[in-house]
């Protein structure tokens, strides 16, 4: 049994345990912290010697800032650096239209250069509560995630780029019960804390969830990075709107070595291992219809061996889980060989199709493309060193539809633990929720297709279905064929002028011909923001989420704090390789 620091030493452990359950409701009526997003908060974290650069033993850099090209200089970089290389290319290798820049080359490729470059650097977006991961980490009260974006000043701009890296902390062990209250006391700051360097100081504090015992190497579960490898432009896939590809990779920490090494992905089976090796593939499918397994897939708390898992993942948009390089498990056992069967009592697992998307639910791919921006689930917020102007380039929230729905879940699971309750560890399919739309209304679905999907997704095709009808308040179908996944209901507006329909917003639409000629002849973006048109969106906010394959703007009319418009990500230049300088 796991040992911790008791939270009232000197005390027999009844008697701790006892103060624990009085003091309990006091501590679950302050709401347990899930996430840190206030770049205030963040840069003083950075400051204090939280950036990227601590993991790889460069130097503390300004503001706690390393350029990538300081990094560079650090033997534990290219643990990440030389198979990111090996595998973007691969990808130029097998595909003659793809390279960097927009003007010579139709698939566009991410630039290595920003990985070893004195105008890029890593930015800390978030600070986030993974208590709710307890079950994936034995003898652990779940993990701390720190999540850093790569981002590059120059004289002619400044953006982020669509690349994450997260730093996955172990919590500390539970308590003799195999409680984690002590852990969730460490996601509870006092009110003087406030936000800023205040609620820094805190988390870093001996009390704090970023206490420096649990900053180690030996605390980390594994660094893992996700990177828009290839961006095809909708005028080379019309009929998706797009096409884009990310890399998905894990590395961990072998002390005893002293290095980073590749790590397996989560419940990521290696589908071309699988498919060259029937009696492994046998083997997995026997392991997963064991009653254990098959519980533990229903709650969500599944965890594959090693033994199947792959090094790298291939994610894709636009379409999420229609996609089927997104539905590793949909590509292996979908050959009907061992039918599954329905699981009574469960939630999820109603048939061998339900079986299939849960265990693709839980696959990396699977989770990066259900309910997310482009891929991601966390991309921070914008701040005025990566920012220079307020619309156009910025995102108005944080993190994607699925991230915001999932919190109340992670709440439950600390204020159980605060209460002297075991939680309910059990995680709906990432797909629910959704944005719903009054059919025709600004931002609705105008030009359905059906998906034809294959194993390689440069292979799908979308056959077109008949249109849908715009309704009078925006009447205008935006198309797919220019950058609008199943097609936009829009309409001419005018900006300011306070007269646009309820659950819409006035933006700007890309003139695109202009708009990328104005990119290939390598002009700042925001000049090339001039050749845009005003259009009709539809607004959007924490609680009124954008379609699938849209992400939540920050748009002139509208510049509240977490309210914007709903647009293509790629409309946005934070949120593609291609066209920077």
């Amino acid at each position: 049994m796991f040992r911790c620091a008791r939270p009232f030493p000197g005390l027999r452990p009844w008697l701790a345990g006892l103060l624990l359950a009085l003091l309990a409701p006091v501590a679950a009526a302050h709401t347990a912290l899930q996430t840190v997003s206030d770049p205030a908060t963040l840069q003083a974290l950075e400051a204090a010697g939280l950036g990227l650069g601590r993991w790889f033993d460069a130097p503390a850099g300004q503001g706690g800032l390393n350029s990538t090209a300081e990094l560079a200089r650090q033997p534990q970089w290219a643990a990440l650096r030389t198979p990111l290389a090996r595998s973007i290319g691969a990808i130029a290798r097998a595909d003659p239209q793809a390279g960097v820049g927009i003007a010579r080359y139709s698939h566009r490729l991410f630039d290595l250069r920003w990985l070893d470059s004195p105008h890029a650097f890593f930015e800390l977006v978030g600070v986030v509560n993974r208590l709710d991961r307890a079950p994936f980490h034995a003898g652990h009260c779940g993990e701390t995630r720190l999540i850093y974006r790569l981002a590059y000043r120059t004289e002619a701009m400044r953006s982020r780029l669509p690349m994450t890296v997260s730093v996955e902390l172990r919590a500390e062990p539970p308590d003799a019960q195999g409680r984690c209250a002590a852990a969730a006391q460490r996601w509870l700051p006092p009110h003087e804390a406030g936000a800023g360097p205040a609620l820094a100081r805190w988390l870093m504090s001996d009390a704090g969830a970023l206490a420096p015992a649990r900053l180690g190497r030996e605390e980390l579960a594994q660094i893992a990075i996700n990177l828009q490898s290839v961006r095809w432009p909708s005028g080379v896939r019309p009929d998706l709107g797009g096409h884009a590809e990310y890399i998905l990779r894990a590395w961990r920490w072998n002390a005893a070595a002293g290095r980073y090494e590749a790590g397996p992905l989560e419940n990521t089976p290696d589908v071309a291992r699988l498919r060259r090796d029937a009696a492994l593939r046998a083997d997995l499918q026997r392991w997963l219809q064991q009653p254990a397994q098959l519980q533990a897939l229903d709650k969500g708390t599944l965890k594959l061996p090693e033994r199947f898992l792959a090094q790298e993942a291939r994610s894709v948009t636009p379409r999420g889980l229609e996609r089927l390089a997104n539905r590793p498990f949909a590509q292996l056992l979908d050959d009907r060989q061992a039918e599954w069967q329905p699981v009574p009592g469960s939630r999820t697992l109603a048939s061998h199709a339900a079986v299939l998307r849960r265990l693709d639910d839980l696959s990396c791919a699977g989770c990066h493309q259900s309910r997310a921006v482009a891929g991601f689930h966390w991309l921070g917020e914008d701040t005025p060193r990566t920012r220079t102007f307020t619309a156009g380039n910025a995102v108005a929230l944080a993190s994607s539809p699925h991230a915001l729905e999932e919190l109340p879940r992670r709440a439950r699971v600390a204020a159980a633990w605060l209460e002297g309750r075991t939680p309910d560890w059990f995680r709906p399919l990432a797909e629910g929720g959704g944005a719903q739309d009054q059919e025709g209304s600004a931002g609705s679905l105008c030009q359905p297709t059906r998906l034809t999907a294959h194993a390689d997704p440069t292979q799908d095709r979308a056959q077109r279905l008949p249109r849908l009808a715009c309704g009078p308040s925006a009447p205008q179908c935006e198309r797919t064929a220019v950058g609008f996944p199943g097609g936009m209901c829009s309409a001419s507006c005018t900006p300011g002028a306070g007269d646009t329909p309820e659950g819409a917003t006035c933006g700007q639409i890309a003139v695109l011909d202009d708009f990328n000629q104005c990119l290939a002849e390598r002009r700042p973006f925001a000049q090339c923001l001039k050749h845009t048109r005003p259009g009709l969106l539809r607004s959007c906010s924490a609680s009124r989420a954008c379609r699938d394959d849209y992400i939540c703007a920050r748009s002139d009319e509208d510049a509240s704090e977490g309210h914007g418009a709903c647009m293509p990500p790629y409309f946005l230049f934070q949120m593609r390789v291609d066209g920077h300088p």
